[in-house]
């Protein structure tokens, strides 16, 4: 994972840019470093709230991103949830349509999650 651009790294978690933007200006990832694929609530919440941080920073560009499950995963041997903008010219954004979406964070309010 050593060759992405990471953004936030500690004992738990990894948050990194996806290895395709798939047409995105930023796309990017938390990743929980042990091989598990379900996570209790808290730690759940605490991925939300550091991802939900770092995004809106990333993503200051556009009024609102999207953090979502894992429904299109190609990489299935961590927990993981994707934070992108929602471009509609990108390469998957009928895929983004279709995935379960956990957050949607508003950039034009502030503190809000």
């Amino acid at each position: 994972m050593k060759e992405e651009k990471v953004y936030f790294e500690d004992d738990f978690f990894i948050v990194l840019q996806t290895k395709k933007l798939k047409g995105h200006k930023e796309r990017v990832m938390i990743v929980y470093k042990r091989h598990e694929h379900e996570l209790p609530y808290r730690a759940v919440e605490r991925a939300l709230d550091v991802l939900t941080k770092i995004g809106r920073n990333l993503f200051s560009y556009t009024p609102k991103f999207v953090i979502m499950d894992s429904t299109f995963a190609t990489i299935n041997d961590h927990w993981h949830l994707v934070a992108t903008d929602l471009d509609p010219k990108s390469e998957d954004f009928d895929q983004i349509l279709a995935t379960r979406w956990i957050r949607i964070i508003d950039n034009t309010v502030e503190n809000e999650t």
